[in-house]
């Protein structure tokens, strides 16, 4: 079986592309990557779930209550965040987004609970491979004749997938992911796992309901298509489990804003803190739209956005989020009561 495996990898390596991918994946690399996350599958179920030492029990077991989430809306900078977080030694973090609650449960939901292990093991195990669609990939290194670490990765998840089902208080079977991965990378022992998906701040209440340990890292950015309300609530109640992150800070004043992070998650404010990585390779710089920018540095943050947007689309959110971008230190310009009923005339939406 590993040599299915090894062959479906070296055919899945040479589909993905060399550098970022615009626009969704081609038929050939979907295929390709299911077909091979679901022989790595079968060959695990087939060795049966990996053993766990009463040490790893013990500390993955406690591991599992100490989620820290990274949220935030799309593009605020929630990836350079994760990704800074990336190589402490006393954080796991996960090397592509979780979007349990905003996917992956719903997901699970429409299936048969007795298909969810394999329904979530081989869509982690083709993150694992490919988390973006950019470099780097093969997160958990290749396949050998010996053994292959995704396999391994699989065996581990089916062993937490036994040891946390419906247990209260853990977020399974999403923290089975999370353990799995932990193992793989010698890091049950880590104070913290970190789960970065984007938009997770509209479920706060629910997790920390699940894990009433959990800390949250809420990124705001200027370009105003962010979760403002809920930003600015959380850091009103001044709550020590919620650390309000400012992208333009980190951008520009990287020491001090990761110094606030270590202190907030009580782990030591290591100068690899300052290196984005993403399972301990240099990852791509912290824009979307940077080309040939070097991997592992952190870029000034880009102005308010007036290269993408027009300028009746600045006023239009200006409208819409004026104030509460103000109550989070953003200023944005007045907007006209009769601007204001251009602006709705013009897109036809309701202000």
């Amino acid at each position: 079986m590993l040599a299915q495996i090894i062959a479906a990898e070296e055919k899945l390596d040479t589909l993905l592309p060399p550098k970022r991918l615009a626009g969704s994946p081609p038929m050939a690399l979907l295929e390709t990557a299911q077909g091979w996350s679901a022989l790595v599958w079968a060959e695990a179920e087939r060795l049966g779930p990996m053993p766990l030492c009463k040490q790893q029990a013990e500390d993955g077991l406690n591991l599992a209550t100490q989620p820290v989430f990274v949220c935030g809306v799309h593009r605020s900078g929630t990836t350079l965040v994760r990704n800074l977080l990336d190589g402490h030694p006393n954080l796991s973090v996960l090397p592509s987004e979780g979007t349990f609650y905003t996917n992956l449960e719903h997901q699970l939901k429409q299936l048969p609970v007795d298909k969810w292990a394999a329904h979530l093991g081989t869509e982690w195990l083709r993150r694992l491979a490919n988390p973006i669609n950019q470099p780097p990939y093969w997160l958990l290194g290749r396949s050998k004749s010996e053994a292959s670490p995704y396999v391994e990765f699989a065996r581990y998840l089916l062993s937490w997938w036994r040891a946390l089902e419906q247990k209260p208080g853990t977020q399974w079977p999403h923290v089975a992911v999370a353990l799995a991965y932990a193992a793989c990378s010698n890091a049950l022992s880590a104070a913290y796992w970190v789960d970065k998906t984007p938009t997770n701040e509209r479920f706060l209440a629910r997790i920390w309901q699940e894990a009433p340990d959990a800390r949250i890292m809420h990124v705001v950015r200027h370009p105003l298509k962010v979760s403002y309300r809920i930003a600015h609530r959380e850091a009103a109640l001044n709550n020590p489990a919620f650390l309000l992150v400012r992208y333009e800070e980190l951008c520009d004043e990287p020491q001090q804003v990761m110094a606030r992070m270590a202190a907030f998650l009580g782990i030591k404010n290591l100068p690899i803190l300052q290196q984005a990585t993403v399972a301990g390779v240099p990852a791509d710089a912290n824009s979307s739209f940077a080309e040939g920018a070097a991997s592992g540095q952190i870029r000034k943050a880009d102005g308010p956005g007036r290269e993408v947007l027009s300028q009746d689309e600045q006023q239009l959110i200006a409208a819409y989020l004026g104030r509460q971008a103000a109550k989070l230190g953003y200023q944005l310009p007045e907007v006209s009561l009769f601007r204001k009923v251009w602006l709705r005339m013009k897109y036809k939406l309701f202000i």
